[in-house]
């Protein structure tokens, strides 16, 4: 009787053990992804931080206001303490547009910090130069 009972508690272990790793695995395929509101500009510089104890990889896109990219960066590793950029001139256009950040390695959005800084640079009929410059926060 006490081998039945040794044998159920070692199963009982492998079964708990292999559920914490289950968990732990579905933990590092987890998504998040972070959106900054749009603005028109003529210049997009999309940047995430990654703020969290684990290497995550991020990729970058700057999407039109139709849904259509500007531009699209492949998923980048980002290790702990270390940025992901990437950046989309329109010049002489202004275009209204955002930046969407892909995380892969955690499902918590807050593992991140991420912006869009735009810049717009206008001539104006006077031969004078416009430039105007704005931070928007990703969420």
């Amino acid at each position: 009787m006490k081998r039945l009972g040794a044998l159920l508690a070692g199963v009982g272990l492998i079964v708990v053990s292999g559920a914490t790793f289950s968990a732990q695995a579905d933990n590092d395929r987890a998504t998040a992804a972070l959106f900054t509101p749009s603005i028109r500009a003529t210049g997009f510089h999309c940047n995430a931080v990654n703020v969290s104890r684990k290497t995550l990889w991020i990729a970058v896109s700057i999407i039109d206001l139709t849904g259509m990219p500007l531009s699209a960066a492949p998923a980048a590793p980002a290790t702990p303490g270390t940025q992901v950029s990437h950046d989309v001139d329109t010049s002489p256009t202004p275009t209204d547009a955002y930046c969407q950040f892909q995380v892969s390695g955690t499902g918590d959005p807050r593992d991140i910090r991420a912006d869009l800084n735009s810049t717009l640079f206008h001539a104006n009929a006077d031969g004078t130069n416009t430039f105007l410059s704005r931070a928007l926060e990703a969420h």
